[in-house]
């Protein structure tokens, strides 16, 4: 991953595309909580890039009623500059696609695009939500970034069919942090360990879907709830103690 300075961009941006060899493996959360953690450190932006699903599920038409929303992608597709903090909620400006109910917005159609919508958006930080992206465009993607993070669900019914996608990423990206969502104590970790062929990886708690469905009806994230703050807090560590030998993940970005 060597980014080089897109036209109209910067050098200070920093890139962070987070992405899955499985489908529903909590992409789109992982992306989210880790550019609130981000912009805690710096100011940050998040950028859906697949179906819109984050201004729905989380209410964003409420939070910017007063103030205003503004889709980032039709702005940028008209060739229009960003004014400034937009759409700012956690500290975090949400370039996300509006709901099913709008207009749908244009969308960056090739990686090289992407990365410029990306490097135009408010903040040092830049996460973006690579879910459902197309193999070959997801490697345009990763080659262009500065930091990856690789998501798995730890269930073997998804991590078996996965596991030629995943060695791919893993041994074309070795940079990458390597994010186990969903962890509880139904995870065998020495198997888990075996089949990754490594304990060097951050553990992400299992939310439950009792926090997920209360967090979407109450319009708020879901480590706005007690229930969801470790979430967060794995991804706002410097690293994380994972597996029996006490290994630590660095993942500085």
């Amino acid at each position: 991953m060597h980014r080089k300075k897109a036209k109209g961009g910067s050098l200070d941006k920093r890139i962070v595309a987070v992405c899955s060899p499985m489908r529903a493996s909590g992409v789109t959360l992982t992306a989210a909580a880790l550019a609130c953690a981000l912009a805690e450190r710096s100011s940050a932006s998040f950028a859906e890039t697949g179906e819109p699903y984050v201004f729905d599920a989380y209410g964003l038409g409420k939070h910017f009623l007063l103030s205003g929303f503004t889709d980032f992608h039709r702005t940028f597709q008209e060739g229009k500059a960003f004014r400034g903090p937009e759409n700012l909620w956690h500290g975090v400006h949400w370039a996300v696609r509006p709901g099913h109910l709008a207009l749908p917005s244009p969308f960056p159609q090739t990686a090289k695009e992407l990365l410029r919508f990306a490097e135009r958006l408010p903040g040092k930080y830049t996460v973006l939500d690579c879910s459902g992206m197309e193999e070959s465009m997801l490697a345009d993607v990763l080659d262009r970034s500065d930091t990856a993070f690789i998501v798995v669900d730890p269930l073997p019914g998804k991590l078996l069919p996965a596991a030629a996608a995943l060695q791919r990423l893993r041994y074309a990206y070795p940079q990458s942090v390597l994010a186990v969502n969903r962890m509880n104590r139904g995870v065998h970790r020495r198997e888990l360990d075996a089949y990754l062929g490594t304990t060097r990886y951050l553990c992400l708690p299992d939310l439950g879907t009792e926090a997920v469905y209360k967090a979407e009806y109450a319009c708020v994230l879901p480590w706005d709830l007690p229930e969801g703050r470790a979430f967060l807090s794995s991804l706002k560590k410097h690293g994380e103690t994972s597996g029996r030998n006490g290994s630590t993940v660095e993942y500085m970005v």
